[in-house]
């Protein structure tokens, strides 16, 4: 069975011969065990299932964050604009070009057995780098108007650039804005409805006529907003960060209705247990989320200090998983 197939029985609501995977670490070490062991070494040396795949788009031609690089990360410094009033007077992005789709038709390409998940930011995601969140939580309150007319001016250029991605070979349309932190949503559900969720159904619709599954993804506890996900359709949801979503509960509350792409413990078992460690977690993980098929394995970012071994071990772990046993 190759990746394809097995990450296509999962979205089909079938049971494929082991739970796919992917996962994230700090991208330090991605450039370094890229060098050691060849490009997309997640690929070629772990054989992963998924590929995440990114359209080109700059959102906001002619304006160049201020960033600062850490080494592992780069963070914003400042808003990119002043007001939020300024962005209705910005150039906007062309999605028409054919730049813009590069990287997923190279990844299709070059791994035809693997499976994409094309993501895309919207709604308040498109706002958060012309202010930074606590400017743009501000002017929710402030300018509720403006950022309305804002995002219903980025509205059409989105649904194109949905179009468009859910034509290309792709297998999930996979929509990301971080809209919770440790300790639960960062907005209201009514603010989060009426400013993110309801702009993005339009985008869950194009990608179901188009016969494509949406996933979504945010940092964060979510618990208190699973029926978000549910009520605007979306079919997975990624990475439930196990250190604040408690799986069990997960599935509980949502009834095995939604795909997990994630799961695992970056924070502290996979880089700091023993491998023995490591192993039980990923099957625990397992019998947590995967028994009915609705399981990808994958991790948020694990740290740069994570030894090999246990690296080694998960992805031994999560090959090993079998259903029916």
């Amino acid at each position: 069975m190759t990746s394809r197939e097995r990450v296509k029985l999962v979205l089909e609501g079938k049971i494929p011969d082991r739970p796919p995977f992917n996962f994230w670490m700090d991208r330090d070490k991605m450039a370094e065990l890229d060098a050691k062991w060849g490009t997309d070494f997640r690929i070629t040396h772990y054989d992963a299932d998924v590929i995440e795949v990114f359209p080109l788009i700059n959102w906001f031609p002619g304006l160049t964050p201020k960033t600062y690089y850490d080494g592992k990360t780069v963070w914003q410094l400042e808003p990119m604009i002043e007001s939020i009033h300024q962005a209705m007077d910005l150039p906007l992005p062309d999605p028409t070009d054919p730049v813009v789709y590069s990287d997923i038709n190279d990844k299709r390409n070059r791994y035809p057995d693997k499976a994409l998940f094309a993501l895309v930011g919207a709604g308040l995601a498109l706002l958060e780098p012309l202010r930074l969140p606590q400017n743009l939580f501000v002017d929710i309150y402030d300018h509720p108007d403006v950022i309305h007319n804002v995002l219903k001016r980025y509205q059409p250029i989105v649904l194109e650039l949905t179009q468009r991605i859910c034509e290309l070979d792709i297998d999930v349309l996979y929509i990301a804005h971080d809209i919770c932190g440790r300790d639960g949503p960062l907005l209201s559900p009514k603010h989060l409805r009426e400013f993110h969720f309801d702009y993005i159904s339009e985008m869950v619709e194009i990608a179901h006529k188009k016969g494509k599954k949406v996933f979504y993804h945010t940092d964060g506890r979510v618990l208190e907003i699973v029926d978000l996900f549910l009520e605007y359709g979306f079919d997975g949801i990624n990475p439930l960060e196990y250190r604040f979503n408690d799986p069990r509960e997960f599935r509980e509350i949502e009834e095995d209705k939604l795909i997990v792409y994630g799961g695992l413990d970056n924070s502290n078992i996979i880089p700091n247990g023993t491998p023995d460690d490591v192993r039980y977690h990923v099957k625990d993980v397992f019998e947590a989320l995967g028994k009915k098929g609705k399981l990808i394995f994958s991790t948020h970012d694990i740290p740069s200090y994570c030894p090999i071994e246990n690296l080694d071990t998960m992805v031994e772990a999560i090959k090993s998983c079998r259903y029916g046993g």
